[in-house]
């Protein structure tokens, strides 16, 4: 247990940061919706249909390492394209804080795009 105290105190914060930034930047938007875990070492964020891909892309673009789209799908496959899956454990919290402005951007720029009927 002490050990898991030590290892919780290490990723409570950039779990934190995760949450913050997705708050912060997508929240009442209707383009996103995410799980808050109580444990593991992921958070999933859905975001709006046709959308997942092109969101990793131009992170991807812009430097930032991602998951790939539907990871979490047999064959990695998502038929909805919406799942992206945050692996906040290994940067420190300033990098992830980072990466979030740049993953939100992504989402907002995709998700505006495919609201107005335009790909990239």
């Amino acid at each position: 247990l002490a050990h898991m105290d030590k290892h919780a105190a290490i990723v409570k914060p950039k779990f934190e940061a995760v949450e913050e930034a997705l708050s912060r930047r997508l929240a009442e938007k209707g383009i996103a919706d995410w799980t808050t875990p109580k444990g593991g070492y992921f958070v999933n964020l859905d975001v709006m249909e046709e959308c997942a891909s092109e969101i990793i892309r131009l992170a991807g673009e812009a430097g930032v390492k991602c998951t790939p789209a539907g990871a979490t799908f047999p064959y990695k496959k998502d038929p909805a394209d919406r799942n992206i899956r945050i692996a906040p454990t290994l940067p420190s919290v300033d990098e992830i804080k980072k990466a979030m402005e740049v993953l939100c951007v992504a989402a907002e720029l995709t998700c505006v795009r495919r609201i107005l009927g335009r790909n990239r």
